[in-house]
């Protein structure tokens, strides 16, 4: 068993920091709007472009960090890199029913605040959409990287049987 210098702990934290990133990102992009509409005079995304590639750049980060810990944390459970007992404590508190609810709630959320948008439209009300969206891909793709890898059961051996021949092809 190969031991890691990166725990599960420390990759599901890693994991949860990319997704709050990526989140805080769509809060960052309300705040450079309503700061830039208040201090330039005419188009609000003509000079634009310099603060918007960085708000891309963070939240491309932040989804990357998010995606390449719970990865890592996947194939170190799939490879045996960690003890049981080291994973347990990681698994027990994602696992907890408030967990496990919350990214349900978060979809909850978010669709609220969507419909709420469609009907007060520029109220910013996707941007709670938005937020809620990324936290809950971020907590449903940490669940989903502790669990068990599956046991694969050797399935039909068909390299082995011979080939299909019949003497009535053909007629």
């Amino acid at each position: 068993m190969q031991r890691s210098k990166a725990t599960p702990a420390r990759l599901a934290g890693l994991s949860v920091l990319g997704t709050l990133i990526a989140a805080s990102d769509f809060v960052a992009i309300v705040a450079v709007k309503a700061y830039w509409s208040s201090h330039h005079v005419g188009h609000i995304w003509s000079g634009l472009s310099v603060p918007g590639f960085v708000l891309i750049a963070v939240f491309c980060g932040g989804y990357y960090l998010m995606i390449r810990s719970a990865k890592k944390l996947s194939n170190g459970i799939k490879a045996g890199r960690w003890t049981e007992a080291e994973l347990q404590p990681v698994r027990r508190f994602f696992e907890g029913r408030v967990i496990r609810l919350a990214a349900f709630v978060l979809i909850g959320i978010g669709l609220v605040a969507a419909l709420i948008d469609g009907s007060y439209p520029h109220h910013g009300f996707m941007l709670g959409f938005g937020i809620c969206f990324v936290l809950s891909i971020g907590l449903m793709q940490l669940q989903r990287s502790l669990i068990n890898p599956v046991t694969q059961e050797p399935g039909l051996q068909l390299g082995t049987s011979a080939p299909l021949e019949s003497t009535h092809w053909g007629e």
